[in-house]
Order: structure tokens, then sequence, then C-alpha cells
């Protein structure tokens, strides 16, 4: 089962040792709102970054950045989304 895991709040301790723990290839990861200020080292897991959530805090980073339209087609191709 594909889950995507979107993470909003990079202080929820919880949500990255439930990813780190529970995750496999086929998961993803998915920064937004202040999830995007976070460093995430995850091997087995692809890793987005919402675009607009970046620019708006004028972030650079080695994440995939996303737009909403392509965020709404992850939401849909992903099994299950949980978000944290």
């Amino acid at each position: 089962m594909k889950s995507l895991h979107i993470i909003r709040n990079i202080e929820d301790q919880l949500a990255c040792s439930a990813i780190r723990s529970s995750s496999n290839a086929e998961d993803a990861l998915l920064l937004m709102q202040d999830g995007v200020y976070g460093e995430f080292q995850l091997d087995s897991v692809k890793i987005y970054a919402c675009q607009e959530d970046l620019l708006a805090r004028n972030i650079k980073k080695e994440y995939q950045p996303v737009s909403y339209q392509e965020i709404a087609k992850m939401i849909i191709e992903y099994d299950r989304t949980i978000v944290w």
C-alpha cells in the first residue's frame, strides 16, 4: 500500500518517527506550510516540497518542488494520505 505523508509542522517528532519506522520504497513525504523548513534524510522515501510554500518562505531545498495541481494528483494516486 502506497502512503503519502504530509508534514506541515517540523516539530512533530511523532510524525518523523512513524514515517521512519513504517515507510517503504513506494511511500512519499510531502512538506507543506512550515514543514518546508525541515531537513529530512529518508533513504527509502521520495521527498517533495510544496513549491508555493518554498517561494513564500524564500527557501531553496533539494527536494522536488510540486505545485498545488501536482499535490492534488498525488493525493489521488496514493492509496492513503496521512496528514501530520
